[in-house]
């Protein structure tokens, strides 16, 4: 076979071979920034939401990053993927695995799943979680005290991407007590006077711990697609010393 067709070949392969393979890069992240904060919430098993901004369509959750500089003993926490099926109400789509912790500072436990979905269906997806173990069912088998920081009133700003529009905001259950706060697949919370669900969230509008807050958590993302530039110009280069290689092959025995 001669030394142009050789070449031929392996560069037409090179290509199929990178434009066709399909790779996980990062996604979006989203939540606030993972570092201390002031306060830490005291009360059992109640949800907090992120409700700053939204999720890309067609991600899937990664790993979910927080920090704890006030809690002590054993914390647990579950992150759960919402998205908000009408304005002020978000809709229980995936529960991760519940993870536990007795140190203080940046923790970093995968997403897991349990049940669900843990890809975005839709570009008004968030996230949150329960400080609590749960089960596939979301009912609470463990309910512990605050496991991450917080302030209260929200920070200003953005939030940990720095999206124009984006905030720290966020929206929690203010009922104490372990226990009653049910996560299955399809519950369904609501901000007071925005929407109708089963678990009302806080008025903020009351003030005091009712008023919205930042906590110090965020959730990474992964999109599948098109390999980027980087991953091209590896297999570029890897082809040209693969034809380089070949071509003083062929000489040296010609």
């Amino acid at each position: 076979m001669s030394t142009s067709r050789i070449i031929s070949k392996v560069v037409l392969f090179s290509l199929v071979l990178a434009l066709s393979l399909t790779v996980s890069w990062a996604g979006t992240l989203e939540g606030s920034t993972s570092v201390a904060r002031t306060l830490t919430d005291t009360a059992l098993g109640q949800v907090m939401i992120f409700n700053g901004d939204f999720f890309n369509l067609g991600v899937t959750v990664s790993t979910f990053n927080f920090f704890d500089s006030n809690g002590s003993g054993t914390r647990w926490v579950t992150p759960i993927l919402f998205e908000e099926t009408s304005t002020g109400v978000f809709t229980v789509r995936g529960i991760g695995t519940s993870d536990s912790f007795s140190t203080n500072g940046l923790q970093t436990f995968a997403f897991g799943f349990q049940n669900g979905i843990v890809t975005t269906t839709s570009g008004v997806f968030t996230f949150g979680f329960i400080e609590a173990q749960v089960n596939s069912a979301g009912t609470q088998t463990i309910s512990s005290t605050g496991g991450v920081d917080l302030n209260n009133p929200f920070d200003g700003g953005t939030d940990v991407t720095g999206d124009g529009g984006s905030t720290n905001d966020w929206v929690f259950t203010p009922t104490p007590g372990s226990g009653g706060v049910n996560v299955a697949v399809g519950q369904t919370f609501n901000i007071p006077g925005q929407g109708a669900g089963v678990f009302p969230l806080n008025t903020s509008t009351k003030g005091g711990f009712n008023q919205d807050r930042t906590y110090s958590a965020n959730l990474n993302t992964i999109s599948a697609g098109v390999p980027e530039p980087g991953t091209l110009g590896l297999f570029t280069s890897g082809a040209g010393l693969l034809l380089a290689g070949l071509i003083r092959f062929r000489r040296r025995r010609s």
